[in-house]
């Protein structure tokens, strides 16, 4: 219920106006603020909800019939508060989407989408369970307060002398700098894998491989030897250098609100790596249960060890 009442400010027009408002008040018009600024014209004020009773009766035409004069109104304009109900009603398209564009920043600004890794990459992995213990996920809201844990962790590996983990945009800004004293990390002991799935590639620089192409792998299972044979049967211990590229199949029932949650809860649960790719994906929901979908990700996975 509105406690004031809102008025359009009108203009009428005509041979002796005044006589104009007589037919006005007949009709039960409340008349305000009635001021003639010419000889033939008046304004004045009426309730919004008279404006079409006063148009009605002297619709906004110019016209003359067998030498009788007719009245004209015309709407100037909205009085006191109306006239800034108007002025937002005609601009509330404009003011509804610089509303809609400040909250989708503030949303997706909080979220994020990636890392990014500053100064090395060699401890990618290190880094990506580091965040994920300290509650930084990606496409997931950014969690403030435990970049300064996750650095300790990452400063106690070897060769680190510098870290830094901090949001810019909508990525996470890994920096790692190794000192420059640093010697490079050898791995020794067997090759392992780290997914399953279907052996697409592998090459042994060091090393005898113990899988071949095309062949079923199973997580843990041994992909290069850290020994080989010598021309004269000798079994010689080596520090494995190989490379492997791994076709694996992520298929899970997921409950989650939407297709885009499903997802996201997949593929931190695949956890890939930045060498890593995706080749498909499939998202259904599933028709018998609310708010459960099967999701189906294929991936090629990369994995290595001292390359």
């Amino acid at each position: 219920m509105l406690f004031f009442t809102l008025k359009d400010r009108l203009k009428i027009e005509g041979v002796m106006p005044q006589r104009a408002l007589l037919r006005l008040r007949r009709a039960g018009i409340v008349l305000y603020d009635v001021k003639k600024t010419a000889k033939n014209q008046i304004l004045l004020s009426v309730d919004k909800k008279d404006t079409e009773k006063v148009f009605a009766i002297y619709p906004n035409i110019c016209y003359n019939k067998d030498g009788q004069s007719a009245y004209t109104a015309q709407k100037i304009g909205a009085v006191g508060i109306g006239k800034y109900l108007e002025f937002f009603k005609k601009r509330l398209g404009l003011l509804l989407g610089g509303l809609l564009f400040c909250i989708t920043v503030l949303f997706f600004d909080s979220f994020t989408f990636g890392i990014t890794f500053v100064g090395t990459d060699v401890y990618a992995r290190e880094a990506q369970i580091a965040l994920q213990q300290g509650g930084i996920r990606t496409f997931a809201p950014y969690k403030k307060g435990g970049e300064d844990m996750i650095c300790a962790q990452l400063l106690t590996l070897n060769d680190v002398e510098y870290c830094s983990v901090k949001k810019q945009g909508l990525w996470i800004r890994v920096e790692m700098r190794l000192s420059s004293f640093s010697k490079p990390v050898v791995e020794q002991g067997k090759m392992k894998a780290k997914h399953e799935g279907e052996l697409l590639s592998l090459t042994a620089l060091k090393g005898t491989p113990l899988k071949k192409i095309g062949e079923k792998v199973g997580l843990g299972e041994t992909l290069v030897d850290d020994s080989f044979t010598t021309i004269g049967g000798e079994q010689v211990r080596v520090e494995p250098i190989a490379r492997a590229s791994i076709a694996c199949v992520y298929e899970a029932e997921i409950a989650a609100e939407d297709e885009r949650q499903a997802f996201a809860i997949a593929y931190l649960a695949i956890d890939l790596s930045q060498n890593d790719k995706i080749t498909k994906i499939t998202l259904e929901k599933i028709e018998t249960k609310e708010n459960l979908f099967h999701v189906k990700i294929e991936y090629t996975a990369i994995e290595s060890v001292n390359l």
